[in-house]
Order: structure tokens, then sequence, then C-alpha cells
């Protein structure tokens, strides 16, 4: 490799490890400074869903780092993903929390478009540091955490379905995660 495409590989992933400490450390941080729910549904599922959705993206290592256009993509898919969940952040305030709760239903912002956007940002920023250090492991994880994420969101919909408001939030907002996907 020329020393200048060394020097730009090495700084983009250096950024990305930036990027994805920020990201987990704000959503981590935030979670703590919440509003009392009106109910909560923590059990071992709620659980093994939850640390699985968020620990398994966390044991990627930062080896092998890409270089190039996939370098670049990978840092503005970090980025994006990171604004998403920081952008949905917002919109939630204080309704935030880790395990499935309902804090009152947030329909503005992101949560027009899709009912998850702090999942489908928490993805994105994953993926993206993925795509920065391209390992079979690193990829592994994130296989591996989608059915986590999926089966979190299932627990958290039908929790929420108690309250007449989600119900009819849900109808007005069709997607989970893509708009015209899922």
């Amino acid at each position: 490799m020329i020393p200048a495409a060394r020097a730009l590989s090495w700084s983009l992933s250096g950024v990305a490890n930036i990027v994805w400490l920020a990201g987990a450390a704000i959503m981590g941080t935030l979670s703590f400074v919440r509003t009392p729910a009106r109910s909560t549904m923590i059990n071992m599922r709620t659980i093994v869903a939850t640390a699985g959705m968020l620990i398994l993206p966390c044991l990627m290592r930062p080896i092998g780092a890409s270089a190039g256009v996939l370098a670049f993509a990978a840092i503005v898919l970090e980025l994006f993903g990171v604004a998403l969940t920081q952008v949905a952040r917002v919109y939630m305030g204080r309704s935030f929390g880790i395990l499935p709760a309902n804090r009152g239903i947030v329909s503005k912002g992101p949560f027009s478009i899709v009912r998850h956007p702090i999942y489908i940002g928490w993805l994105v920023l994953s993926i993206g540091y993925a795509m920065s250090y391209p390992t079979a492991r690193n990829v592994l994880l994130i296989v591996v955490t989608l059915p986590f994420m999926v089966w979190r969101i299932e627990q958290e919909e039908r929790h929420l379905r108690k309250d007449p408001e989600y119900r009819s939030y849900e109808s007005r907002v069709r997607y989970r995660l893509v708009p015209g996907l899922m």
C-alpha cells in the first residue's frame, strides 16, 4: 500500500472507532435519565433479547481495517446511524429506556416514518463499523444481532399494543425499521 493510502486508511479507521464509541456512549448515558414508565415488560425474554441486540455488536473487534471506498462508505454509514439514533432520541426525550416499557407514545420526527428509528440507527451504525473492520467475526456478529433485534421489537410492540394510542400509531406508521420493507 502506498503511504498516502495507508495514512487515509488509518485515519478513517480511527474515525470509525471514535464514531462507534461516541454513539454507544451517548445511548448508554441517556438511558439513565428517563420518564417513569406507565407500564413495563421485564422478564427473561426481554432481558435476553435486549442484551443480544445491544451487546453482540459491542463484541466486534477493530482488526483488519478497510481502505478506500469501503472505508469511506463505512464512516458515512456510521455517521448516519449515529445521527438517526440521536435525532430519534431527541424526539423521544425522556421516554427512552433500555427494556420494554410504555413511557408515552412518540409519533413525531423519525417516528412518523418508522416505528423503531433508534433500532435501525443502531443497526446502521453497527453495519458501518463492521464495514470499517470487515472480518468474518464482525459480519457474523451483525447477522446474529438481527434475530435478537426483531425478537426485541416483537416483545416491545406486544407490550405497547395494550395502549390504544399505540395501536392507532401502529395503524398510521406501517413499517418497523425500513419504509417499504419491514
